[in-house]
C-alpha cells in the first residue's frame, strides 16, 4: 500500500462519517441505459448467469474454492488512458504505476486493511489470484508502458464517447482516466460495463474514471470488479439504502447496501437484512450441509459504497475468476499464454524514449486575461506566449526549445517558455526531450500566429473567400486537431465564386469516437482600421448552416452556436458582441447526410452593429463556433463592413463604393451609395452578353448616402447581371444573381 493511500484509509477508520460528496458507481445506470436500447442483453445475460451460477454452487457446496485445486493465477494485460486537457487530471506516470500495484495487491488480497475486517467475515475474506499488468506490447506491435494520453475537451464532459482509440477488449482491460463526467453520467466518480453488455459495445468495454479516484477509496478494484462480473452487493441497481437485494453471491448476505459512510457502527453491524440468512448445499457426493452465514452483512466489501471497502468475498473471487474463463466480451482470452506474449504483459517495463510535448498556456503580461489559452495575439504585443513542457513516457533530463519568426526567447532549455515575436504570421515551435533512453523531438508549424498589426480599411472591403490565398492572414485555430473545425472549401458560396469557408460541425463518426458538444475552434480576420467612424456601423457576412436528426428521436435542438468577440488590444482580450444560436443560424432544417448549400436561397445575410468602443485603428474580430450533438455544417461567406444593414434579419453585400442588396434575389433588390462631391450617379445594368438591360441618371445632395429600390420587373429572368454605378467619374461594378 502506498503512503498516501494509507492515510487515506486510515483517515476513514477513524472518521465518524464521510460526507456524501460523490455517488461511487455508475455502471448500474449505464446498463440499464443499454437495456433499453438493446433489450436482447438481457436473454444473453440469463445463459451467461446461469453458467456462472453453476461454478458458484459447485464451489461452494463441494467447499473447494482456492484450495490446492484452485491455485492458478490469471495474469492480466491492462491499458491506462489519460484523456486530458493539461489540466490536473494530466496524472504522472509514477502515480499510475504506483496505483496499478495497488489493485492488483487488492486482487490478491495482499492490502494491508484487511486486518481491519470485522470478526464474522475474516475466513470469508477471498484470494482472487489476479494479477494486473501494464502491457509493454501495445495493438501495433510497438513498444509502450501500458499508458497513453489523449487531448481532449470531452475529459471535461466525458461519458462512453470520451473512450479515445480503445485497445482490443479481448486483449486488455481498457481504463480511462477524465476530469469530469457530463450529463449522462452526472455524479458517478466511475463506471464499468458487465460482460454480457461489453460483449454488445467492445469499443467501451473496460472502466472509465474521474482522476481523483485513480487511487481512492478502492474505486477501479469496484468497477474491474463490474468488469469481471460482480454486481453490487445489493443488487444491479444504483439505489443503495433502499431495499434488501443480494448479488448472486452467497458469502454477501442479503443487505440493502450503504452510501459512503465510512467505517461506522452503523454500516459494520448492520443486520436489517441478514439476520437468520443461512444456505442448505448438497455434495456432489450427496452429503447435504448448511451454512450459516454472518447475521450482520458484508458493509467492508468493495462492491458496498460504504468508503470502508476491504475485500472481495471467497463466492465472488469465484464469480471472477469464472468470467476470466468465459468467452463472452472475449474475457477468456485475456490470460492465455500467447495474449500474454502478445501483450507483453509478463514482461518487464521497458526504457523508452519520452514523449515530447507541450501547451501553450493563458497568455502572459500586461494587465489582461486572456483565454484558457491564447493562441493569437499580435507581434510585438506587449503580453507574451506561454509554452509549457508537458513530456512524458520517461523521466525527463534536459529540454530544448527552439521557435521561429524572431522570438525574444528563440532558444531555451527550461520547463516554460514566455516569447513575443517580430515576425507576423504561424509560428513553428519545436521541443526536443531527452531521457537516459534516447530523445523525441515535437515539430509545430502551426503552434502560434503572431498577427500582423496592419489595418485594413473597412471602405470598400469584402472578403468572399475566392482563393486559398484569401485567408493566409485569416488564420483558423484547431484547438483539439480533430475534424471538427474551420475550413476553407470549394463548390459552395455566397455569390457564385465557388468558395467560403465553413464550420465542420459534421459529425462522420457516428459519435463513436467522440461527440462535438464541448469543442469550440476559433477563426480570426485581419486588423481593420475603424478610427473615426461613427454612427451604425456594420460587421456583415451570408451563412448557410443546417442541423441532424436527434438520436433520441424527436425533433432535434440546434446544438451549434456561433460566438463573436472583438479585440482592440491585439488578442490579448477578447469581448463578446453577439453572436448566433438557435433557428439564427440553422437556416436549411434537417440534413443527415454532409450538408453543403447548392441554391443562393440557402443562404441567410447576419449584421452585427459594432459598438463604438471597439471602433478603433486596430481592431480584430473572432468568430468562435460551438459543435453540439445534432450539428451539421455551417458556411460563411462575404465579410464586410458598411453603414447599412439589409433589415433586421438582411446584411448589406458591400462592393467599395456601393452596396447591392439582397444578393442573390428573386423579389428584387437594392442599391445603396455614397454619393461623391457633385452628387451626380449613372447607373447601368447590363446582362451577362453586355446588352443594356436598364440604364438612369440622378442627382443628389453632394456627400450623403442614398439607396434606391428596383423592382423584380427589371430583371424577370433568372440569370448573372453585371451592375454598374459610376459617381464623380469613378465606375464601379459588381455581379447580381436573380434566381
Amino acid at each position: 500500500m502506498s503512503k498516501k493511500l494509507f492515510v487515506v484509509v486510515a483517515a476513514m477508520l477513524c472518521a465518524g462519517s464521510v460526507l456524501r460528496a460523490q455517488e461511487p458507481c455508475g455502471t448500474d445506470k449505464k446498463y440499464w441505459d443499454l437495456v433499453k436500447q438493446k433489450p436482447q442483453i438481457l436473454e444473453y445475460e440469463r445463459a451467461f448467469e446461469e453458467q456462472i451460477q453453476n461454478s458458484i454452487n459447485d464451489a461452494l457446496r463441494n467447499k473447494t474454492t482456492l484450495t490446492a485445486t484452485d491455485t492458478a493465477y490469471f495474469d492480466i494485460p491492462i491499458v491506462i488512458h489519460v484523456v486530458h486537457d493539461y489540466g490536473a487530471e494530466y496524472l504522472a506516470d509514477n502515480d499510475i504505476y504506483d496505483a496499478v500495484k495497488y489493485w492488483s495487491e487488492v486482487f490478491q488480497a495482499q492490502n494491508t486493511d484487511t486486518a481491519y475486517v470485522i470478526a464474522p467475515f475474516k475466513k470469508y475474506i477471498g484470494n482472487a489470484r489476479i494479477r494486473l499488468h501494464l502491457a509493454t506490447i501495445d495493438p501495433r506491435g510497438k513498444p509502450t508502458k501500458g499508458v497513453v494520453r489523449h487531448m481532449s475537451y470531452l475529459t471535461g464532459n466525458a461519458d462512453d464517447d470520451a473512450k479515445y482509440f480503445g485497445w482490443p477488449n479481448n486483449k486488455y482491460i481498457n481504463i480511462w482516466f477524465i476530469r469530469t463526467f457530463g450529463a449522462a453520467s452526472t455524479g458517478a466518480a466511475a463506471y464499468a460495463y458487465y460482460p454480457s453488455t461489453a460483449a454488445f459495445i467492445p469499443n467501451y468495454d473496460g472502466v472509465i474514471s474521474l482522476y481523483t479516484y485513480l487511487n481512492y477509496a478502492k474505486a477501479i478494484p469496484h468497477e474491474i470488479g463490474h468488469v469481471l462480473n460482480l454486481q453490487h452487493v445489493w443488487g444491479n441497481n444504483n439505489s443503495p439504502g433502499t431495499v434488501c437485494g443480494n448479488d448472486g453471491v452467497d458469502d454477501t448476505p442479503p443487505t440493502k447496501g450503504h452510501n459512503p459512510v465510512g467505517c461506522v457502527a452503523s454500516a459494520l453491524y448492520d443486520t436489517a437484512c441478514a439476520t437468520g440468512y443461512m444456505r442448505n448445499y448438497t455434495t456432489s457426493a450427496g452429503v447435504d450441509s448448511v451454512e450459516n452465514y454472518p447475521d450482520t452483512v458484508n458493509s467492508q466489501n468493495i462492491m458496498d459504497y460504504t468508503y470502508c471497502q476491504q475485500m472481495f468475498s471467497k463466492g465472488q473471487v469465484v464469480r471472477m475468476r469464472t468470467a476470466l474463463l468465459s468467452s463472452t466480451a472475449g474475457r477468456n482470452n485475456l490470460s492465455t499464454a500467447a495474449n500474454l506474449a502478445a501483450t507483453g504483459a509478463m514482461a518487464a517495463m521497458p526504457d523508452l524514449p519520452p514523449v515530447a510535448e507541450f501547451i501553450v498556456d493563458r497568455g502572459v503580461g500586461g494587465t489582461f486575461a486572456t483565454d484558457t489559452r491564447s493562441y493569437f495575439l499580435t507581434f510585438n504585443n506587449s503580453n507574451s506566449f506561454s509554452f509549457t513542457d508537458h513530456s512524458w513516457n520517461d523521466t525527463i533530463t534536459s529540454l530544448k526549445w527552439q521557435f521561429s519568426n524572431g522570438a525574444t526567447t528563440p532558444n531555451s532549455t527550461a520547463s516554460a517558455v514566455l516569447n513575443k515575436f517580430s515576425v507576423p504570421g504561424w509560428v513553428t515551435a519545436t521541443l526536443t526531450a531527452t531521457s537516459n533512453a534516447g530523445s523525441d523531438t515535437l515539430v509545430n508549424t502551426h503552434a502560434v500566429y503572431a498577427a500582423d498589426t496592419t489595418a485594413v480599411s473597412p471602405t470598400g472591403f469584402s472578403q468572399h473567400f475566392a482563393t486559398p490565398a484569401s485567408i493566409d492572414n485569416w488564420p483558423m485555430i484547431n484547438f483539439y486537431n480533430n475534424q471538427y473545425k474551420w475550413e476553407y472549401v470549394t463548390g459552395a458560396s455566397a455569390d457564385g465564386d465557388n468558395s467560403c469557408v465553413r464550420f465542420r460541425s459534421f459529425d462522420t463518426t457516428n459519435k463513436v469516437f467522440g461527440t462535438p458538444a464541448g469543442d469550440h475552434d476559433d477563426f480570426y480576420t485581419p486588423a481593420f482600421n475603424l478610427n473615426g467612424i461613427t454612427g451604425k456601423f456594420y460587421l456583415n457576412f451570408y451563412t448557410a448552416a443546417a442541423k441532424t436528426s436527434n438520436p433520441g428521436g424527436g425533433t432535434p435542438a440546434v446544438g451549434d452556436s456561433l460566438q463573436i468577440d472583438v479585440s482592440t488590444t491585439g488578442g490579448a482580450r477578447w469581448t463578446r458582441i453577439g453572436g448566433l444560436s438557435g433557428n439564427n443560424l440553422v437556416n436549411n432544417g434537417v440534413k443527415n447526410t454532409e450538408y453543403k448549400p447548392t441554391l443562393p436561397a440557402q443562404r441567410k445575410p447576419q449584421a452585427l452593429n459594432i459598438p463604438d468602443v471597439y471602433r478603433t485603428g486596430n481592431t480584430f474580430f473572432r468568430f468562435r463556433y460551438w459543435p453540439g450533438n445534432t450539428g451539421n455544417n455551417f458556411y460563411m461567406d462575404n465579410v464586410y463592413m458598411f453603414p447599412f444593414p439589409t433589415s433586421v434579419d438582411e446584411s448589406v453585400v458591400a462592393a467599395g463604393t456601393f452596396s447591392v442588396y439582397p444578393n442573390p434575389s428573386s423579389e428584387g433588390f437594392n442599391l445603396v451609395f455614397r454619393n461623391g462631391n457633385e452628387g451626380n450617379v449613372h447607373l447601368l445594368i447590363k446582362d451577362i452578353a453586355g446588352r443594356v438591360i436598364y440604364e438612369d441618371q440622378k442627382t443628389y445632395t453632394p456627400g450623403t448616402t442614398a439607396q434606391e429600390n428596383l423592382p423584380k420587373s427589371l430583371l424577370p429572368t433568372p440569370g448573372m447581371y453585371l451592375i454598374t454605378v459610376i459617381i464623380d467619374g469613378a465606375s464601379r461594378t459588381e455581379k447580381l444573381i436573380v434566381y
